[in-house]
């Protein structure tokens, strides 16, 4: 049979067919609630104009007759399938009921473009799509196709079941009770893990093979068995294939027992009941879930026979139509229809009796009358199934009262409304798009940020059409939306056609329609060009500023270092007068104090910066206190503060960064003694805390108190911000820029610690607490702490000492000298590096900033000239961690910064001794 010969022609119309697409946002969020109303099922739902052109067909007709909207949205519908009628009159049929009715269903086939035909089942009702439009045909469509295949499954299935219990594989076993042996004589079973006369061990082994869930109850029924007169024996119970696969056995045997009374055999079959059981699960599941659904369904089911009499009433049926099912079984259906809706139910049941079809779902747009037992007419959308008994047919109704779904579709409009002019009026810019990019809302925030007419209609077009030049990149966030993910970007450059740079903040983000599936995007926007460069611009003020701070650090370094050395030069000349030591003393502290500033300064811009890398190590905190008391030391004494002291008897041992915690503690004690009068007492004290928790780490509580001016409460919480200062005496007595604190607050989070202050007020004193993460009490093996005796350094070395600063490489020659070294001097790169190369001396003391060589090409040309076991250090007066970096790179063994530590240098030269 030719099936297109049977196929209505339909008469093509002039109509462009863009006329069938819809045009603007209202329609397409139309789409989506046409989606929303046929949610619960999953049927190809189809929309016709009066020329049979496709208007609109959800996801599931794509999917069904493997086509996309676009394709054949404003074709005709053979453009999707070709159609075929059961019989010559059921085109007639539908045509009169659809004239009548507005409804009619029924079952035909279908074929597809790709030529593959299908049973489907269709429900074809007219429908308005909005006020003064409407489309000739709205159709749900059903396949039905796999249906049938699977009835024809199941009857062969049927037939495969009965074949294997009528043939089953047996295997006959023998347990040895005496011997404990375990043996099978055959094996036809492939569901049996053994093969046939195999040995299969003692009973314990063979009862690994039994299902772990199983073994106790297996084992059970065996000794039951050989404790019962009769010796009858029968079990069922499950095994483990060596692949890991179950299967299931039944059992059936007899124990032989010898002429003393005692079990001496257990003989018995064993059957590969696997399938029997799978099947008795699979019907048992079925039943109770139909059990279940029938009793618990949401939607009312009634069954009648052909004579319309009702054979099934459940709970939902009797709420919907408030009648008690034992009232309504027996009755006629025709009790709960409107009187004049009966003669055409009664004509459509006949037809559907008389029908191929065994069933027809709900469709979203077709819907039927029902009448509850007090009078009241509602809304149902109904799907029919019929069933063939010995010849008797019966029909089974699922049905739905869908008034509040009509409500529900008033305020998903209103809803819709509202999301509009949420949209429209939103203080951002933000747009809605369906899956093809086209626009369905968007805020007048937008066309002002993208510098687009107002009066530009934009919904139903495409974004790309609007912006033909956004980057690819933007494209495919777009699509890795439409896929469901969220993305964002905080800062985006944007290149227009005009070359301009335009900077976007952006984020897209998926929106799901109510069947859960992504209906389109939303893109929410910020223009922030202008935010970008004023943020560049404080970027490279900030470059600057770490400039300035490097050269301010340099310049400073510089004088401070011949100012250093004279002291140095001076204490170690012999015995002074008084005055002479005094005024020594008090250049030596001022220059310190100096140094500490312009360290502190470099500290906080390195933290600032992230560039400060913590060199962790254990260490034993009563070992940093130490360091910490005598940097601090000078000025307490100065005060004439007391420092008290307290440390616990046990060793604090951590993980961290001994330099900088010692510099945490000074910090701390310094600023103790700066806000303490004169003659004043400071309290050190460190503890160790356990945790709560089994699970909590224990503690090291650093405190320092001290009895001083105190701090007013209110502005606690600004103490460690950065340059914040309680006092700014105009005289500036105390000193300092007001970064210490907030370098102490930076140092204790790096280690993962927390830093608190604490304050009566003006008069009371104050109080800093550390609590830092310490390790538990027992010392491992052979931890010594980090303190030890310190090199001294040994007289005699030669060295070469370059800087262009006269009064630097003066005064640290002859603090050298005084040291018992032999000096050399040179004040340029190039003269370094010949007087380097002639005179191999053993350490080489090397400033950065040089003329005609710098430090950096000076080093590596003493390197290369074959200076390799020469210690070269550069001394300078950058200090930063990129210098450190460079003089690594340039070949340096050391970097100092100016001026020098001579406990750092007497411990360089100490180990020049040793080599």
């Amino acid at each position: 049979m030719n099936m297109k010969e049977n196929i209505p022609v339909v008469t093509q119309t002039p109509i462009a067919q863009k006329q069938f697409t819809l045009q603007d946002g209202e329609a397409e969020l139309g789409r989506f609630f046409i989606g929303d109303i046929t949610r619960h099922i999953s049927d190809a739902t189809v929309v016709l104009d009066d020329t049979q052109r496709i208007v609109y067909l959800n996801e599931a007709a794509q999917r069904q007759y493997d086509v996309s909207a676009a394709d054949v949205t404003g074709q005709p519908v053979t453009e999707m399938f070709q159609y075929c009628w059961r019989s010559p009159d059921d085109e007639a049929r539908m045509m009169a009921a659809l004239d009548g009715s507005g409804y009619w269903r029924g079952e035909s086939k279908h074929v597809k473009r790709s030529g593959e035909a299908i049973h489907v089942e269709c429900s074809v009702s007219r429908l308005p799509v909005r006020e003064g439009v409407y489309a000739s045909l709205f159709i749900v469509i059903r396949d039905i196709t796999e249906r049938k295949l699977q009835e024809e499954r199941t009857r062969r299935n049927e037939l495969r079941l009965r074949l294997a219990l009528d043939a089953a594989y047996m295997i006959s076993f023998e347990w040895d009770i005496k011997r404990d042996e375990v043996r099978r004589f055959q094996s036809t079973s492939p569901g049996l893990p053994q093969t046939s006369g195999e040995n299969l061990g003692t009973f314990d082994e063979v009862c690994q093979v039994v299902h772990p869930e199983d073994r106790e109850r297996f084992t059970a029924a065996v000794y039951a068995a050989l404790e019962r007169e009769e010796g009858h024996y029968e079990n069922e119970f499950r095994i483990v294939h060596p692949d890991g696969s179950v299967g299931w056995l039944y059992e059936y045997g007899r124990v032989e027992r010898d002429s003393g009374g005692q079990p001496v055999y257990l003989i018995g079959l064993s059957q590969d009941i696997t399938e029997r059981k799978h099947n008795e699960i699979l019907l048992l599941q079925s039943q109770r879930r139909y059990a279940g659904i029938v009793a618990s369904a949401m939607d009312a089911i009634v069954t009648v026979d052909a004579a319309q009499h009702i054979q099934l009433f459940n709970a939902a049926a009797e709420e919907m139509f408030a009648c008690p099912a034992t009232e309504a079984i027996g009755g006629s259906l025709e009790r709960f229809m409107p009187e004049r809706f009966r003669q055409l139910h009664a004509a459509h049941l006949h037809a559907f009796g008389q029908g191929a079809d065994t069933s027809r779902r709900m469709g979203g747009g077709g819907f039927v009358t029902g009448l509850r037992a007090n009078g009241e007419e509602f809304p149902v959308e109904a799907s029919i199934s019929q069933i063939e008994i010995n010849g008797e047919k019966s029909f089974t109704a699922i049905l739905r009262d869908i008034s509040e779904r009509k409500q529900t579709e008033d305020k998903l409009r209103e809803s819709e409304e509202r999301l509009r002019l949420f949209i429209r009026h939103a203080p951002v810019s933000i747009a809605m798009f369906d899956r093809e990019m086209r626009y369905l809302a968007v805020s007048n925030r937008w066309k002002e940020d993208f510098n687009l007419p107002t009066d530009l209609t934009m919904i139903g077009q495409s974004h790309y059409d609007i912006f033909p030049e956004i980057p690819e990149r933007w494209k495919e966030a777009h699509r890795r939306g439409i896929a469901g993910e969220t993305l964002r970007a905080d800062e985006d450059p944007f290149e227009r056609e005009d070359g301009t740079i335009q900077w976007v903040k952006w984020e897209v983000l998926p929106w799901f329609s109510a069947d859960g599936q992504v209906g389109g995007i939303l893109i929410a926007a910020e223009e922030i060009t202008e935010r970008v460069q004023v943020k560049k611009e404080l970027q490279e003020a900030n470059r600057r500023k770490d400039e300035f701070l490097a050269m301010l650090a340099h310049e400073l370094r510089n004088p401070l270092a011949p100012i250093s050395n004279a002291v140095q030069i001076l204490r170690l000349s012999g015995p002074q007068n008084p005055t002479l030591e005094q005024t020594t003393g008090m250049i030596g502290r001022q220059v310190n104090q100096l140094v500490r500033l312009v360290d502190d300064l470099l500290d906080v811009s390195r933290v600032s910066r992230g560039k400060i890398k913590l060199q962790k190590e254990l260490l034993d905190l009563s070992a940093v206190v130490h360091q910490a008391v005598e940097t601090s030391q000078p000025l307490l004494e100065s005060r004439e503060h007391t420092l008290n002291v307290t440390l616990p008897q046990h060793r604090i041992r951590m993980e961290g960064d001994f330099t900088r915690l010692a510099q945490v503690i000074s910090n701390l004690l310094n600023n103790a003694a700066k806000y303490t009068d004169a003659g004043g007492t400071i309290d050190l004290t460190v503890e160790q805390q356990s945790g709560d928790g089994p699970d909590a780490s224990a503690q090291a509580i650093i405190r320092v108190r001290d009895n001083g001016r105190g701090i007013d409460p209110l502005v606690l919480d600004s103490l460690f911000d950065l340059f914040y200062q309680v006092e700014r005496n105009l005289d500036r007595s105390e000193g300092g820029l007001g970064i210490g604190l907030s370098l102490v607050k930076n140092i204790v989070d790096m280690h993962g610690g927390h830093v608190e202050a604490h304050s009566t007020g003006r008069g009371g004193g104050s109080e800093f607490i550390i609590r830092l993460p310490c390790l538990p009490a027992e010392l491992p093996a052979g931890f010594a702490g980090v303190t030890g005796n310190q090199a001294r350094p040994a007289s005699g070395h030669r060295i070469l000492l370059v800087d262009d600063n006269p009064d630097v490489a003066e005064s640290m020659s002859l603090l050298l000298s005084l040291y018992g070294h032999e000096v050399l001097v040179a004040h340029d790169g190039r003269e370094a590096v010949e007087v380097a190369l002639r005179e191999r001396p053993a350490l080489v003391l090397l400033d950065i900033g040089l003329p005609y060589l710098d430090g950096y090409q000076a080093c590596r040309a003493m390197r290369n000239g074959g200076l390799a076991a020469t210690l070269i250090v550069a001394l300078t007066g950058y200090g930063q961690d990129d210098d450190r970096h460079k003089a690594e790179e340039a070949g340096f063994d050391r970097h100092m910064a100016k001026p020098v530590d001579m406990d750092a240098l007497e411990e360089l030269l100490a180990s020049l001794s040793h080599v």
